[in-house]
């Protein structure tokens, strides 16, 4: 891509305030005139979208000039130990690929899974040798999976771990959310150079091209000593300074800042997706990373 593309995650809520919220069809029409260029389909709570809506949505994302994405099911778990959740898990994904075809989207967004009690290791090779199986089982096209920062520290999902996932799958690439990285590692994502050290560890592990499809998901977070708490709005302020293992000369924002990862992209002379998931406040995020990166 020759220019960055900004987005937001489903139907923000101020969405809905407006005349457009009377029918859901009208949210490519309210993006485009706020200028935004994106929209990741939240599939979060289950793979329930019908043929003739999905058809529907391709066509006036089109007609907008508006990006789709998709965030599959949030229970998908393939780095359980459990068998059976591990086979549910892998039909709810090939259930996802096949609505991606027909709404003509390229990602795929999803959470690794794991959680207490998980031997990492085995769990990032249940992934990997699951991950790889799909492709004798359904047609992909072109279509690339994207495995996800996981916020609570418990959770299969470190930037190690994405990457190592990436490197053992090769129509996977990371998904970089960075409030999820600034969460498990009690607040990491306080500067752009913080951030280019991201960048820079994915180029050198999974090498430019890899880099250049990083999906990104960019808003702040709160966070507790086990990782993600609540999604947070650009410009809060905590009543009091978070734990954090790094400095930060913040003036007590939440983060990570959109001035901080524009800064970073343009650094490292990276055009990708964001997505912004902005608590309540998607559109009005995205608007303003965009604003920002061409101001």
């Amino acid at each position: 891509m020759n220019k960055p593309i900004f987005g937001v995650a489903g139907f923000p809520i101020n969405f809905f305030a407006t005349p457009y919220g009377k029918k859901r069809e009208n949210i490519f029409k309210w993006l485009k005139e706020l200028d935004l260029d994106a929209m990741e389909i939240q599939c979060t709570y289950g793979i329930r979208m019908k043929k003739d809506q999905a058809v529907l949505y391709r066509d006036l994302a089109k007609q907008y000039g508006i990006t789709l994405t998709m965030h599959a099911p949030y229970y998908i778990n393939l780095g359980s130990a459990n068998d059976e959740v591990v086979e549910r898990s892998k039909e709810e994904l090939k259930k996802a690929i096949e609505l991606a075809h027909i709404l003509d989207v390229k990602r795929i967004i999803f959470h690794p899974g794991g959680g207490y009690g998980t031997d990492r290791k085995a769990g990032l090779e249940r992934i990997i040798k699951i991950l790889n199986s799909l492709e004798k089982e359904i047609d992909l096209k072109n279509i690339k999976v994207y495995p996800e920062i996981g916020g609570k520290i418990n959770q299969l999902g470190s930037l190690e771990e994405i990457i190592e996932i990436c490197k053992g799958v090769k129509f996977a690439r990371p998904c970089i959310d960075l409030a999820h990285l600034h969460a498990r590692e009690k607040g990491s994502m306080n500067s752009a150079d913080q951030i280019i050290a991201v960048l820079n560890k994915i180029e050198k592990e999974l090498g430019r091209k890899i880099l250049e499809e990083t999906h990104f998901h960019v808003y702040p977070v709160d966070y507790t000593e086990k990782g993600e708490k609540i999604h947070k709005a650009f410009g809060d302020k905590t009543k009091e300074n978070q734990l954090s293992i790094f400095d930060s000369d913040s003036d007590n924002e939440y983060m990570p800042r959109a001035e901080d990862y524009i800064k970073a992209l343009k650094e490292v002379n990276l055009t990708p997706i964001t997505i912004c998931e902005a608590f309540n406040t998607q559109e009005i995020g995205a608007v303003l990373m965009k604003s920002i990166y061409f101001s």
